[in-house]
């Protein structure tokens, strides 16, 4: 059985999260006097594609024989798989900003004429 929440599936959520993006896109770089301007429809163009392909791809039945529902799952690795992706990421920004303050700091020259005397 499809999961869902609030009575709608996942594909609404799907597509509220590439519409939002899409928009997104398109309003930050719409005034750019750039040629990245046109990424602004290029967004919106794929926002459509995309939904088209949501819309035209036949849903699963909604039968299920009494094999399936007996079926018990265990969810647990994918909150584990989550929390380990989640840490490295975590990991991976501490890195850079460790890279960037600390690694990174300046060398500033000092006056000739100090030493000069």
């Amino acid at each position: 059985m499809a999961v869902q929440v609030m009575g709608v599936g996942i594909g609404v959520f799907i597509l509220a999260f590439v519409w939002a993006v899409a928009l997104i896109v398109c309003i930050t770089f719409a005034r750019s006097p750039t040629s990245i301007a046109s990424l602004g429809p290029v967004s919106i163009l794929g926002a459509i594609v995309v939904s088209l392909i949501l819309i035209l791809i036949p849903r699963e039945a909604k039968e299920t024989s009494p094999e399936e529902e007996s079926v018990v799952y265990d969810y647990s690795i994918v909150y584990r798989s989550s929390l380990i992706a989640a840490l490295a990421l975590f990991v991976l920004v501490g890195l850079v900003l460790f890279l960037v303050n600390h690694a990174m700091q300046p060398v500033l020259a000092k006056p000739l004429r100090k030493f000069a005397r």
